[in-house]
């Protein structure tokens, strides 16, 4: 070969060897180096919410979801609500309907991985199925007794009715208290909450030695109770205290009803009372409401600090205090997460069972752990209505 021959064959040799290299540089280019599919960096949580009642049940829940995105969110994963309205009319209740409505699109159509809510009993025990069925954790902000047998996902947040009459009942004929012998109670048509405490309260105060001696009832939406007021009027027996654990504007309107009536005896109530804002709102003199008591699972006067980071973090948002319906759903929230965490993934059976194993919980509130009912057990604040507005009167320990 001459020396012409040779350099023309490696230049022939050198190009053909570049062009090599270029096309496998390019494949490699083409084939991707992690196989694994990106990562969906949001969690959704579906939030079941009455427009016009209860809204600090949400906020109290978002309160929790800022501060939890703000460190890191869960898992890595930001948290978002997809929200659905249960309440289509201001001046009505709740509906089934709506509810069960909003249930089945933030599940089947939004895909969430829990729900918040509903917040009333009734309503809770509609959605309950549905939730148990797909699998969802369900994190109401009611307190009925029942609302948790639709299955193991259930979970109650607020004080259960079963330890609220107790208590009502005890404080009532507590001699260092208001010393009652003779109660009657008062109850809304057709409402899971009202009716289940109400036999709650009787219960434990028929045990303790007190008499009932009338049992009335009230329809939603019903103003002037009447008929109600005439029978306890008429009564032998005159009542020390009435239990009327029902919602605004219905209760704040008999009480003032009752008033007017010359009827004196102490009116007592249950956690729906905390809707406080609303609650306090319905009067036009909110002092016909004073020397009522009611319980909630939350105290602002609360110092520790778990409780205060709560309270912070709800008046930079809303400018406002907080109440015992936005304390219930700032721990469902707070909750929830802590039970994704612990159980480490996303697999619905790992983390009902870590909310199960809830022990010595602290937020807004605080939950020793939860009994065979998915009920929490937990601390109780009393609290009174004195010029108009409410004021912290005792705690009581399970």
């Amino acid at each position: 070969m001459n020396i012409n021959s040779f350099y023309f064959t490696s230049i022939v040799l050198l190009v053909l060897l570049s062009i090599s290299l270029l096309g496998c540089e390019k494949v490699d280019q083409m084939i991707p180096t992690d196989t694994t599919p990106p990562m969906d960096t949001t969690l959704k949580i579906g939030v079941i919410q009455p427009s016009y009642s209860y809204t600090t049940f949400s906020q109290g829940a978002e309160t929790a979801r800022v501060q939890i995105n703000k460190n890191g969110g869960i898992l890595g994963m930001e948290v978002e609500f997809v929200t659905r309205n249960n309440q289509p009319v201001a001046d009505e209740p709740p509906t089934s309907e709506a509810s069960i409505g909003a249930a089945k699109e933030l599940i089947e159509m939004e895909d969430v991985f829990a729900l918040l809510g509903p917040v009333r009993s009734s309503m809770a025990l509609q959605v309950g199925p549905i939730a148990q069925q797909a699998q969802r954790l369900m994190l109401p902000g009611s307190s009925g007794s029942n609302v948790p047998e639709s299955g193991d996902h259930i979970f109650l947040i607020t004080v259960p009715n079963p330890f609220q009459g107790k208590v009502m009942a005890s404080f009532a004929m507590n001699p260092d208290e208001l010393n009652a012998q003779i109660a009657v109670t008062i109850y809304e048509e057709g409402d899971n909450y009202s009716i289940d405490l109400v036999q709650a309260f009787e219960a434990a105060f028929k045990e303790i030695g007190g008499q009932i001696v009338h049992s009335g009832s009230y329809s939603a939406g019903e103003t002037t109770f009447t008929a109600l007021l005439m029978d306890i009027q008429e009564l032998d027996a005159i009542p020390d205290v009435i239990f009327c654990p029902g919602h605004q504007p219905e209760t704040p309107l008999l009480i003032g009803k009752a008033r007017q009536a010359g009827i004196k005896a102490t009116f007592l109530g249950g956690s729906a009372w905390d809707d406080r804002e609303r609650f306090l709102g319905v009067l036009s003199d909110s002092t016909m409401l004073d020397g009522s008591y009611y319980p909630t699972n939350f105290s602002v006067a609360t110092q520790d600090a778990d409780v205060q980071e709560f309270v912070n973090g709800y008046l930079a948002l809303y400018d406002s205090p907080p109440d015992g319906v936005a304390a219930s759903g700032y721990d469902a929230m707070r909750l929830l997460a802590r039970a994704v965490e612990k159980a480490g993934s996303l697999d619905h059976a790992a983390v009902r069972d870590e909310f199960a194993a809830v022990k010595d919980y602290k937020g807004a509130t605080t939950i020793s752990h939860y009994d065979a009912n998915r009920h929490p057990v937990k601390s109780l604040a009393i609290q009174t209505i004195q010029n108009g507005k409410v004021e912290h009167y005792k705690v009581v320990k399970p």
